[in-house]
């Protein structure tokens, strides 16, 4: 096997290093880059999926996971996924709960799955030489709008290296996503963000969950970028928040349908993509991908469509990803957008494509 050297992790849509023009390589080695599409798939047909997107070459591996693994089915519902600067990706599933060791390039498996403390997952997240879960649990309330509320919700800590089982930590109702800086996890909440300590050796604490006044919603998903916290508050906006003091410096109005994804993207701007529905008859009243800057507050609209579903933005090509999901009956189908110039083509995906890992790696020339 040809040996790689990954130039940059991420976390989710999240590089957390990338590559100028500028840079330079061995003249014996040439820059690669790889979207790993991840499709939830349909719950009834055990058929989520992984897809790889060439960036150079512009060609889509459809079904890399099970066509590397003999076959096999990843499962009913992929939730999330993240990988290491080795090229190790953890795959994390519901349905059965799972964690899934692959090789990111080639999604061939490494070992058994990880099952230990896992209930209804949610994310995943890696920092510090762990690796952390959200799980919703089994206990919830059903609420007057018929939604559940996950009330004993937790993260399960796991070595990133042995797979060990760490530690469990109640963190409240509904976690949801994570981010891992400067040695503390924050974790979205119902309550608020959820802030975990390190106390000794692998114990982790609960330290405080952080409720804001001003937009006291569920917090939903994390993302950090200049030494800052954003976190998604469906029904109000987004927070700006200081890990190094503890409060919130800006909020910004932003449109957020529920799930309330947000991603970063190499411009220092905040994306997601919200689907507003009418309530009397939930239709689909827009669909849009916006963009925040968070240095003057400003909000636009850079996709449009019918049901967009996901959002992604590549630290290679600058390009903005999105799908329509079709109904979740068919393939979903990416569009890749410039953020400057507009729309650049689409591809396929799989079943309820609503993801997007961006891998850069030096590897050999071909000779």
């Amino acid at each position: 096997m040809k040996k790689i050297i990954l130039l940059f992790s991420a976390v989710l849509s999240i590089t957390l290093f990338s590559c100028n023009s500028d840079d330079t390589f061995d003249t014996e080695f040439e820059l690669k880059n790889k979207v790993i599409v991840m499709n939830q798939g349909n719950y009834t047909e055990q058929n989520a999926s992984i897809y790889i997107y060439d960036e150079d070459t512009k060609v889509m591996t459809p079904n890399a996971y099970s066509t590397a693994n003999n076959g096999t089915k990843l499962g009913a519902t992929l939730m999330s996924a993240t990988f290491s600067t080795v090229g190790v990706g953890y795959l994390l599933c519901s349905n059965p709960d799972k964690i899934e060791i692959v090789d990111i390039l080639s999604m061939k498996t490494i070992t058994t799955p990880v099952t230990t403390e896992l209930s209804n997952t949610r994310e995943i997240a890696g920092g510090g030489g762990y690796l952390f879960v959200s799980n919703a649990g089994k206990e919830y309330n059903v609420l007057p709008d018929g939604s559940y509320e996950y009330t004993n919700s937790y993260i399960s800590v796991y070595s990133a290296t042995s797979l060990a089982y760490i530690a469990k930590v109640e963190v409240g109702s509904d976690a949801q996503g994570m981010v891992f800086h400067e040695g503390r996890l924050y974790v979205g909440t119902k309550d608020g963000i959820a802030i975990l300590i390190q106390e000794g050796g692998n114990s982790f604490e609960l330290l405080e969950v952080y409720k804001d006044e001003e937009f006291p919603g569920a917090v939903k998903y994390l993302t950090v970028m200049n030494n800052r916290i954003y976190a998604s508050v469906p029904g109000y906006g987004v927070l700006e928040f200081d890990p190094y003091d503890g409060r919130v410096r800006k909020r910004f109005e932003m449109p957020l349908d529920s799930n309330g994804y947000i991603t970063q993207g190499p411009d220092n701007m905040i994306y997601t993509c919200a689907t507003i529905y009418n309530t009397t008859d939930w239709s689909v009243e827009s669909s849009n991908v916006y963009q925040l800057d968070p240095s003057s507050g400003n909000v636009k609209t850079v996709a449009s469509g019918q049901y967009l579903y996901s959002v992604g933005v590549s630290h290679y090509s600058k390009n903005i990803y999105t799908s329509e999901v079709n109904g979740f009956q068919t393939n979903s189908t990416i569009n890749i957008i410039d953020p400057q110039n507009g729309f650049v083509g689409s591809t396929t995906g799989g079943v309820g494509t609503f993801r997007y890992l961006f891998v850069s790696y030096a590897a050999p020339k071909e000779q």
